[in-house]
């Protein structure tokens, strides 16, 4: 059922749970760690909007350049369109035009994409319209249907890159469809995933991979080959126990939610740590279930899957 496919993603895959139930026991004390760092730390942020009450389970946002916020309202098959002061504007999709999405992004020109799971395609939304244009996503050389889960247009604007997380791979494909590569593969070696989430890239094209199971970033080159990891599994800064979103902003900073531990990091492009998301006071701000976020230069926006909101974050220089 839909809503077990989302619920599935509170803790994470649903063939995964054995392992993270197994060493949750020994983990929840030590958990409070991650909260210990001082000001130094930290990078303080200001609450200046929260939008609730009409999203059951959301799990993605996305900018467009005029300050739009499109949220993925994924259980209802719609995309919730808000003004920058959190106004409902419209709605995209509907049952029969989107079935169980997890991943949105919004183009520089504004076109809407959308990572249709259920359909195991891509929904394009032109902009200013309603009906969307779809591109299958090719299944697996073992013939397994594709599971797109996230996805960004490539650097050139020309391919779609897609998160398959059933598959463990990364792929794109051309806006009129047709694969163009593919990597990945079940493991922990570089330029292998083991479910891969959310997703996001950054000016020079680079791309930046949430593994949820692996507990880390995996930062790929612009054609999908390997660069680096950022992070690995632990409950201390820097450190990741159950990772879902990534946001890449404009000054190179990488923003990863962390869902069990209800916290969101930032680190630089070459994987160093620079702090945790705080409140004014520079004490550690306690998301619940953050899953995907969007990043600007002053702003921060964190979808939280469980208590149905978004909330719009400002940086506090």
């Amino acid at each position: 059922m839909m809503v077990d496919r989302y619920l599935s993603l509170l803790v994470g895959s649903l063939r995964s749970s054995l392992l993270i139930f197994t060493i949750l026991g020994i983990c929840l004390a030590p958990g409070l760690l991650l909260a210990s760092g001082n000001s130094t730390g930290t990078v303080r942020y200001r609450k200046v909007l929260e939008i609730a009450g009409s999203m059951h389970l959301p799990t993605d946002v996305a900018l467009d350049a005029d300050g739009r916020m499109y949220v993925l309202d994924g259980t209802a098959d719609l995309v919730r369109v808000f003004d920058g002061l959190g106004t409902p504007l419209f709605t995209l999709g509907g049952q029969g035009i989107l079935d169980q999405p997890l991943g949105i992004d919004v183009s520089d020109a504004g076109e809407v994409l959308v990572a249709d799971s259920g359909s195991h395609r891509v929904a394009i939304f032109p902009p200013g319209e309603r009906v969307p244009g779809y591109i299958d996503i090719p299944a697996a050389t073992e013939g397994k249907v594709a599971d797109p889960t996230d996805l960004h247009y490539g650097p050139d604007n020309k391919t779609v890159i897609t998160v398959d997380n059933d598959n463990h791979r990364m792929i794109a494909v051309g806006r009129r469809g047709g694969l163009i590569w593919s990597h990945g593969g079940m493991g922990r070696n570089p330029g292998e995933f083991r479910f891969p989430f959310m997703m996001d890239m950054d000016r020079a094209g680079n791309i930046y991979v949430v593994e949820v199971i692996n507990t880390r970033v995996q930062v790929l080159n612009p054609d999908g080959t390997f660069k680096q990891f950022i992070g690995e599994w632990g409950i201390e800064p820097g450190q990741f126990f159950r990772p879902k979103g990534i946001a890449v902003n404009d000054l190179g900073e990488v923003f990863v939610s962390d869902s069990y531990l209800g916290v969101v990091q930032i680190f630089d492009q070459r994987g160093n740590f620079l702090g945790v998301v705080a409140d004014e006071d520079g004490k550690l701000f306690k998301f619940t279930t953050p899953m995907g976020m969007a990043a600007s230069e002053d702003r921060l926006l964190v979808v939280e899957m469980y208590t149905n909101r978004l909330l719009v974050m400002e940086r506090q220089r």
